[in-house]
């Protein structure tokens, strides 16, 4: 199919091939990591460490002052496991956690009580539990 423009003759059909796939490209966006790790900021937390072993999440209780941030910092260290993720109650992100690659959730500690957390399909359970006062 031509069109003439002003005196040019145009093969849209040609120009449709080298638009198309240059508009495709042009609206793909780099990907992003879900979860980059990153290092605390000055002012946060304590950070605390939580591994993924075949025992599941070591330490499975961590205790924590009341009312304050937290960062939980999660490496999984086997492959095989179904705690490839950690769901933190109130969060409503499924944090992936990718091999030997620190993971950092933060949360703010309730006043009582405790914050659970657990893989994906709750197998394996922790929970960050408030102490002292």
């Amino acid at each position: 199919m031509a069109l003439a423009l002003r005196g040019l003759a145009v093969d849209t059909n040609a120009m449709l091939r080298r638009i198309l796939p240059l508009l495709a490209l042009l609206s793909c966006k780099p990907s992003q990591p879900s979860q980059a790790p990153h290092s605390p900021t000055s002012g946060t937390g304590p950070v605390y460490e939580v591994t993924v072993t075949k025992k599941g999440f070591e330490p499975a209780r961590i205790e924590v002052p009341p009312e304050r941030e937290v960062l939980l910092r999660f490496t999984r260290k086997v492959a095989d496991t179904c705690a490839d993720s950690v769901v933190v109650q109130g969060d409503p992100v499924k944090h992936m956690l990718p091999l030997d690659k620190p993971v950092d959730v933060r949360l703010t500690s309730p006043k009582t009580g405790e914050v659970r957390f657990a893989c994906g399909m709750e197998m394996y359970r922790g929970a960050v539990v408030v102490s002292g006062g």
